[in-house]
């Protein structure tokens, strides 16, 4: 049985603007009767969102049950392990509503922070200021908040270029309390793993995606096979290790379910 576990931004689309020919391959993989899970490190949308995005963007309907965000697995993994929680998250809604449905309380930043505090969770935050970041530095100091991290990427791709992931923020947070977070939960490391990969029944997994220190390194560590498809920020292969490289999905055979 085949399993694809493939990213989205960089490879179903970058930014605003839809991969057609990946888009188009990945509809066909589905249709053909092959297993994909969508897997991104991008904690902004829920994935009540992303599976509406994906649905108009391959034209086949994606359920919820099809796609995994950083900010679900952070969610899920917390509640596994500690429970219900007290948190404030430095992230946008969907990491919010991610939480929530897990049974989280988040507090709100712009209040004065009152202890305790369990967590502080980051994400990208497109609407970071200097409250938020405050709100999270007072709940590690002065609370004793731990620190988890949804994703480690510095950067994530838009149309022309890249902008600051929440890799970026972490390091504000990792510099002004001096504290190292005790979790990453998105790719390359487990924690993601044990949610989007519960079973280990699949006879063949592949794994997509455009960046070699993420998607292609989550892959080696997964003992997957890997696919690098050029259409997001890694350009060349250079020293990335994939199994296989292209420059869209359309180099790549559709595997037999």
């Amino acid at each position: 049985m085949v399993l694809i576990l493939s990213d989205m931004d960089g490879v179903v689309w970058r930014g605003s603007r839809i991969i057609k020919e990946n888009a188009e391959w990945l509809r066909e993989a589905m249709e053909s009767g092959v297993r994909v899970i969508f897997v991104t490190n991008n904690s902004t949308r829920s994935r009540r969102v992303y599976a509406e995005r994906l649905s108009n963007a391959l034209g086949i309907g994606v359920g919820v049950e099809s796609v995994i965000t950083s900010g679900y697995a952070t969610a899920v993994w917390l509640r596994r392990r500690y429970g219900p929680s007290r948190t404030v998250v430095v992230g946008e809604e969907g990491l919010v509503e991610e939480m929530v449905l897990q049974g989280h309380l988040v507090l709100n930043p712009y209040d004065p922070v009152r202890c305790p505090v369990d967590f502080v969770v980051v994400g990208m935050d497109r609407g970071l200021n200097y409250a938020k970041l405050a709100a999270a530095h007072e709940a590690i100091r002065r609370c004793g908040a731990t620190l988890i991290a949804t994703n480690p990427d510095t950067t994530y791709p838009v149309e022309d270029g890249d902008h600051p992931g929440a890799g970026s923020v972490l390091a504000f947070l990792r510099t002004s309390t001096g504290q190292e977070p005790a979790a990453i939960i998105g790719k390359p490391h487990e924690p993601i793993a044990e949610v989007a990969v519960p079973s280990r029944d699949y006879g063949d997994v592949i794994i997509i995606g455009d960046r070699c220190d993420t998607d292609i390194e989550w892959g080696r560590r997964l003992g997957a096979r890997t696919v690098l498809v050029l259409t997001g920020l890694t350009k060349s292969p250079g020293a990335c290790k994939a199994d296989t490289v292209v420059k869209t999905l359309k180099d790549l055979e559709i595997p037999t379910p």
